[in-house]
């Protein structure tokens, strides 16, 4: 937004000493393999025609401010999750703007018009599976799951698209030959337990089954 020279190049967002790590990173250079978090000395073995851009968090902190606005104007329900993503409850206000689809586009296009950026957005009946529709529409869309075909869509994702299964629990899951999200829910409790523990299987088998009852929380403390 602020160089538009930068646009289309593999960028690696970070500091270029290499005891750093990458703050995020282009398209461009995702598709070698770049993410954040990832040593940026790593990042430069896996793409080394990458560019290094040192991170600006006071611009960051002030497109996200005005995205944030853009959100509580919409509904007065919003939970941040980070700098640049949060759950939005539009149950209360469609007669004002319409289905959540409309809802969607709206906020697209107005952050688009007024911030100068994209975004993507997921909508669904839960908050888990707004989570991974929104993921799977980056870098610049919008998927809508009916809460009729919630368990339709969950089937066909592997566990690793699940929000919350990091890298660890999921080795261990297709260690075991459970790689799909439907394969979760005819696994037997007492095998999932013993694959990441008795509380997690509890709540995985409960996510397989399209079932999150976690409302917005918009007094959420950000902590990162």
């Amino acid at each position: 937004l602020h160089d538009p020279s930068l646009r289309g190049l593999r960028l690696i967002i970070g500091s270029p000493d290499g005891r750093s790590v990458v703050s995020s990173a282009s398209y461009e250079a995702r598709r070698y393999g770049v993410r954040s978090a990832m040593p940026v000395s790593q990042a430069i073995g896996l793409c080394p025609t990458a560019r290094i851009v040192p991170p600006d968090f006071t611009k960051y902190r002030d497109a996200s401010q005005k995205v944030m606005a853009i959100f509580e104007q919409v509904t007065p329900l919003v939970e941040p999750l980070s700098i640049d993503e949060a759950f939005l409850d539009v149950r209360g206000v469609r007669r004002l703007w319409g289905n959540p689809g409309r809802i969607g586009a709206m906020i697209r296009h107005r952050v688009h018009d007024e911030v100068g950026i994209t975004c993507s957005v997921g909508i669904a009946a839960t908050k888990h599976v707004a989570k991974m529709a929104s993921t799977m529409a980056k870098p610049d869309g919008l998927l809508v799951v009916a809460a009729a075909d919630t368990l339709d869509f969950l089937a066909t994702k592997p566990v690793r698209a699940m929000w919350g299964v990091g890298p660890k629990t999921a080795e261990s899951l297709e260690s075991r030959g459970i790689r799909w999200i439907r394969d979760l829910r005819s696994t037997p409790e007492s095998a999932l337990a013993r694959a990441v523990g008795p509380a997690l299987a509890i709540r995985l088998r409960e996510l397989a089954l399209g079932k999150d009852p976690r409302a917005i929380e918009t007094s959420r403390v950000e902590k990162s």
